[in-house]
């Protein structure tokens, strides 16, 4: 099935992949002949089974990971070039920052890598402290920071070079409900702002709140490429369904089930 009913008018296609695969020296290929397009300004959803291929291909968009076949046009550009890097902010699913730095100085050091003025990263480091809560606790070690705090500071890291393209990978990770609602509204006014935001996430609600488009992957394919509320509506009737997700479904519970 492929639902491809989208706007493209929001402006021309910042991202491009044609024919993509990727095989890590194993028979069964991580991603297997991927084709879609991100015109500017849309946020788009990534949605699959664990091992589907999401981060993979997250990480060849960034320029992390090389395409065994096939090819990706990043703002015009190949991807990792430093033309590239400088327009694009990752959050990774899992923050690793060295717990004896301060998210102050994780930030400046991410400013001078940069090349940000002076005046720039420290008016852009107070606002994002401010907008993520970390105003009072960001001179301290983020060894000692909580799993949400730690989030919200690479949230705040994601967004210090004021990209255009923002690749957010299991963005609620972590969060509290109050940190939750407040990422939301951001998200939302930095679409607003024409950004163009690519969000891999299983949380079917953010989906549906957050994003125009959604790509589903699975078994290393695209299965589907679609309008957000059609696409969800799909999913949510796959969930309820006996068909199976990954290649080892989840069982069931029986009447006499215990462990």
């Amino acid at each position: 099935m492929d639902n491809r009913n989208y706007d493209v008018s929001i402006g021309e296609d910042v991202v491009s992949i044609n024919s993509l695969s990727k095989s890590f020296h194993v028979s069964t290929p991580i991603l297997a002949d991927i084709n879609f397009n991100i015109p500017r300004g849309q946020c788009m959803a990534l949605v699959g089974a664990n091992g589907a291929g999401k981060s993979t291909l997250i990480k060849m968009i960034l320029g992390l990971v090389k395409p065994s076949s096939g090819n990706i046009s990043v703002l015009g550009e190949s991807p990792g070039s430093k033309k590239v890097n400088s327009r694009i902010g990752y959050l990774p699913e899992l923050a690793g920052y060295w717990g004896e730095l301060s998210a102050q100085e994780l930030l400046s050091s991410l400013g001078k890598l940069n090349r940000l003025s002076e005046s720039t990263l420290k008016t852009r480091s107070e606002k994002l402290f401010n907008l993520m809560g970390l105003s009072l606790r960001s001179s301290r070690r983020m060894g000692g920071y909580s799993k949400g705090m730690l989030q919200r500071a690479g949230i705040a890291a994601s967004l210090l070079k004021d990209p255009e393209i923002w690749i957010l990978d299991e963005p609620m990770s972590g969060l509290d409900p109050r940190a939750q609602e407040k990422f939301r509204e951001l998200i939302k006014k930095l679409k607003q702002e024409g950004k163009t935001i690519i969000i891999s996430s299983h949380s079917l609600d953010d989906i549906r709140m957050l994003c125009d488009r959604v790509i589903v992957l699975e078994k290393s394919r695209l299965l589907v490429d679609g309008e957000t509320t059609e696409v969800v509506k799909q999913l949510v009737e796959k969930y309820r369904s006996s068909e199976p997700w990954d290649e080892d479904p989840l069982g069931e519970f029986g009447e006499d089930w215990k462990l």
